[in-house]
């Protein structure tokens, strides 16, 4: 369970009470009290005791207002790092096993996806928006988490740019494809091959940002309320 950190310093301070007096009045440690306002972090019996001395239900103390209210552990954020790290190892040895890694570079079409993600996300959420996406990445490392509408807000934000990153990409092959067909009496047969295989890279990046970063992420979101 999370107690909104938030909310339970603020109410502490109008009584103008310090975190050793809270700890008396409750009977939790002084410990107990630093760490649930550090992290929100509580068991059933604390939050109980701690919205008795001040006279409120436990669910006024919950997060559930618009702040998300994270639990950041070392352990939680390496675990999630190793995650993240066995999906790029995953990818990255079907890469060696498929072709040679240069046929996956391509800087153009990596510039031009994000910056076709970006733009149609300030067109649709604002600018806001689009440094809402940039910062609310750190979510990733993290799994206890109550986030109430800023939660589901970002939620559905990584959802559309799951969407725009797959738009943004099957216009590029589109166009690429017209380009290809449109010249195809110039290529030598090696040469028609490579640039099919080139043109299919921006849906390449477009899956692998959508499907190991953003909706993972909106998924994370959208149920992070729902965990008890």
């Amino acid at each position: 369970m999370f107690i909104s950190t938030n909310k339970l310093k603020t109410v502490r301070r109008e009584k103008g009470w310090s975190q050793e007096v809270l700890a008396k009045a409750s009977g939790l440690s002084v410990r107990t009290i630093q760490r649930i306002e550090a992290n929100g972090k509580a068991s059933a019996e604390s939050t109980l005791a701690i919205a008795s001395v001040f006279d409120l239900s436990p669910q006024a103390l919950q997060a559930t207002s618009d702040e998300i209210e994270v639990n950041w552990t070392r352990k939680m954020i390496m675990k999630n790092i190793f995650a993240l790290l066995v999906i790029s190892g995953a990818i990255a040895m079907l890469i060696i096993l498929g072709a040679s890694a240069k046929f996956y570079l391509d800087v153009a079409s990596a510039i031009y996806l994000v910056l076709f993600l970006y733009a149609a996300t300030i067109i649709t959420f604002g600018t806001h928006g689009m440094f809402k996406s940039l910062t609310g990445l750190k979510y990733l490392f993290t799994e206890e988490m109550v986030g109430g509408a800023q939660a589901q807000y970002l939620a559905t934000l990584y959802a559309s740019q799951v969407k725009f990153l797959y738009g943004g990409a099957l216009i590029a092959l589109m166009i690429g494809t017209i380009a290809i067909l449109g010249n195809i009496d110039t290529y030598d047969n090696v040469t028609y091959q490579t640039a099919f295989a080139v043109n299919l890279v921006v849906l390449f990046y477009a899956a692998v940002l959508s499907e190991g970063v953003f909706r993972p992420l909106s998924i994370k979101l959208a149920t992070c309320d729902m965990k008890e």
